[in-house]
């Protein structure tokens, strides 16, 4: 069991100014971003993340790509809006999870789902939530400077710095 969370990919794009920005700039961009945020979040909650780009007017096969244990990809394919794979993916899976959390800001879809194990958050209510969670971990992780310069040689064993200190020597 556990919790699904399924996002709108570009409800969540055209509801942030940062991610707008760089949609103007490359649509993949924006994407990859917002995809690297959800990878983080469902990271830090030990939540299954799905992000749901919809291919309705382009002409597209299907695809699914899965970033890691914890986080899916799913491009629609042409004909198919990101709120219909949505709605099909809850009425199949809401037996599996505890809850699904729904990221849109598709407002018929809300009144729609009638169901207790389906919540919905807006867009703007969930980029404040990743907000809150970037903030937490960069007090966490890199209020201090001997945490915000790790380097690959804090965790090495001490023989093997030894070793790669020869090295480098015989190299000088």
């Amino acid at each position: 069991m556990g919790i699904a969370i399924l996002v709108d990919g570009y409800n969540v794009i055209y509801s942030s100014s940062e991610l707008k920005r760089l949609l103007e700039k490359s649509r993949y961009q924006a994407q990859e971003k917002l995809v690297n945020l959800m990878s983080s979040y469902c990271s830090l909650e030990g939540r299954e993340g799905y992000v749901v780009f919809d291919a309705y007017r382009g002409h597209c096969l299907k695809s699914e790509e899965e970033i890691g244990s914890n986080l899916k990809i799913i491009l629609t394919g042409t004909g198919e809006t990101a709120d219909s794979y949505i709605e099909k993916f809850v009425s199949q899976k809401k037996a599996y999870y505890d809850y699904i959390y729904v990221v849109t800001s598709d407002y018929s879809q809300r009144r729609t789902a009638d169901d207790k194990k389906v919540l919905f958050l807006s867009p703007q209510n969930f980029l404040k939530e990743i907000e809150a969670y970037q903030k937490v971990l960069r007090e966490t992780y890199f209020s201090s400077p001997s945490k915000a310069c790790l380097r690959v040689s804090d965790y090495l064993k001490s023989e093997v710095k030894e070793r790669l200190d020869r090295i480098r020597e015989g190299l000088s």
